[in-house]
């Protein structure tokens, strides 16, 4: 294997003078990160935990497989070297329970290192300590059930909008870029029940909001010296830093810089003009995120934020005052659920009709689960609950292709579990995509079989080894929303289309498998295109 030293040499030959600043962090980076590297490994091998020596073994090659090999050669709790601190790498279920359950308050932060100078890292998923018990207390009754039930007709109109453009397309004989209307679907949703836009993104040419969520995000597969420099940079916080507040270099934040200037400003005129409305006592016709998030941030200073039904952690709502949210922090949430709500949910929606269209039986099975408990045009809640099928669909899509890949904890003080020690400030990272495909977990994991989901096989496992949504006080809060938009969305296309492949489709007719790699986010190597037929009507 070339070592970081050989790579950095051959890949200097190669620069241009717009990237020499790139090379000298990189260099800098690269000594710091050879002695980091050294010290974790001596550090690791004092408190009995198996950690592989300089250079790291997976960070520049492929994540998947080279995670895989780790795990096959040195067991299911690795040491890692160098980025600045400790790192631990495990899916043991025992240490996982105690890091996301038991001895939450020890690992209550997740990795500080989000490369970016957007409010979106203000956000409650970035939030640490007493900083985020404060933002869960106040956004958390923002997404109680009866809310859902509000904004339910929402995503059923759009969901219809769908249905019918599939149906459009289904008589022209279209193949479709199911990712793209995927996102336009979950996209329109957020944009009209978080923020009140009268949206009509579905089958629409660039419409602007949707562009700027889509593009929120960017996580570059970059190669050669690029990669390189990204990598390193990683590893030394202050560099990284240096590289993003004082030279500007927009390259490695991770939030596009003109989504984020759009979103920012939006935001901040939106609340401009609510709060005015509010002051000169003009009612709004309708309450969507934004609303709640913006009275539930005036109640906390009160002390009088309504009763929330997040019992993942013990919460102090008695009379006494929490302090509220900056603007910078109600932005980085509502920026957050922008990119959440829309990215995640489409990513779903478009895996799992790519498995529904490898799979036919099983999409047949949907269909008659859904003719007989659906009975009118618009599904009810109850209804949809009833759809215990659909549901063991949805989760083996998310157990095969889970939208977030890994998540990390940082530990506050020194403790020992079960002979395992982890000291204070080491980032413990969780690879939940190996745990939702390790064998020992879900016996031939390539395969989509929706039964491991039923009632009888979720006992038999340990009920960690299903985190789509994560465990613990940081469960994800937008599940409940998330379900509801994928059985919505998959009602009304299912029980009017049929999702089928051809040779111009991909994955194409006769495939028993979808390619993809991980990028911080899942990603199929190749675009999903899929065909839809229409379902004929017994007459």
């Amino acid at each position: 294997m070339m070592s970081l030293l050989e790579q950095l040499l051959l890949t200097f030959s190669a620069l241009t003078s717009t990237t020499y600043i790139l090379a000298v962090l990189a260099a800098v980076a690269a000594v710091i990160y050879y002695i980091y590297s050294n010290d974790s490994h001596d550090d690791w091998r004092r408190y009995g935990v198996k950690c592989p020596k300089f250079p790291a073994f997976f960070f520049l090659g492929d994540l998947k497989t080279q995670i895989t090999e780790a795990f096959q050669k040195y067991g299911d709790t690795i040491g890692l070297p160098g980025r600045g601190r400790l790192v631990l790498l495990t899916t043991n279920f025992d240490l996982l329970r105690q890091i996301l359950i038991k001895d939450f308050n020890n690992f209550i932060d997740r990795s500080d290192r989000f490369p970016s100078i957007s409010p979106f890292g203000k956000s409650l998923f970035f939030a640490k300590g007493a900083d985020w018990k404060r933002h869960r207390q106040i956004v958390s009754p923002t997404f109680a059930s009866g809310k859902l039930k509000y904004i339910s007709k929402s995503i059923e109109k759009s969901a219809a909008d769908l249905t019918n453009y599939l149906e459009k397309a289904a008589k022209e004989d279209q193949i479709v870029p199911i990712k793209e209307l995927a996102g336009q679907y979950t996209c329109e949703i957020i944009a009209k029940t978080a923020f009140g836009i009268d949206a009509k993104f579905i089958g629409e040419k660039d419409p602007e909001f949707y562009e700027y969520a889509k593009n929120m995000l960017h996580l570059p597969n970059r190669q050669g010296i690029s990669k390189l420099v990204a990598f390193l940079l990683s590893t030394v916080p202050k560099l990284m830093d240096f590289s993003l507040n004082v030279l500007k270099l927009q390259y490695f934040d991770v939030v596009d810089h003109k989504a984020n200037d759009y979103f920012g400003v939006s935001l901040r005129n939106t609340m401009a003009e609510r709060r005015q409305l509010q002051k000169s006592g003009s009612a709004r016709s309708h309450v969507d995120f934004l609303d709640l998030l913006m009275k539930a941030n005036d109640a906390a200073a009160t002390g009088n934020l309504p009763a929330s039904e997040d019992q993942t952690w013990e919460q102090h709502q008695d009379g006494k005052s929490v302090q509220g949210l900056s603007e910078e922090e109600m932005i980085g949430h509502s920026m957050l659920i922008i990119f959440a709500g829309m990215e995640t949910t489409a990513t779903t929606l478009q895996m799992c009709l790519a498995e529904l269209a490898l799979h036919p039986d099983i999409q047949e099975k949907v269909f008659k689960e859904i003719t007989s408990v659906v009975k009118s045009e618009t599904p009810t809640h109850e209804e949809l609950n009833s759809l215990t099928y659909m549901e063991q669909v949805i989760n083996e899509t998310l157990r095969m292709y889970p939208p977030v890949s890994m998540v990390t904890r940082i530990a506050k003080e020194t403790r020992t579990y079960n002979g395992v020690t982890i000291p204070n400030g080491t980032m413990v990272q969780i690879p939940y995509f190996y745990i939702l495909n390790d064998p020992k977990n879900f016996p031939e994991p390539q395969k989509f079989d929706p039964n491991r989901f039923s009632q009888e096989e979720k006992e038999k496992r340990d009920p960690l080894s299903f985190a789509a949504f994560g465990h613990g006080p940081r469960l994800c809060l937008g599940m409940r929303l998330a379900i509801l938009e994928l059985k919505q969305g998959l009602v009304h296309v299912l029980r009017k289309l049929k999702v089928v492949l051809n040779e111009n489709t991909e994955p194409q007719k006769g495939s028993n498998e979808i390619k993809f790699t991980l990028r911080g986010l899942l990603t199929p190597d190749k675009t999903i295109l899929l065909r839809f037929e229409l379902r004929k009507v017994d007459s």
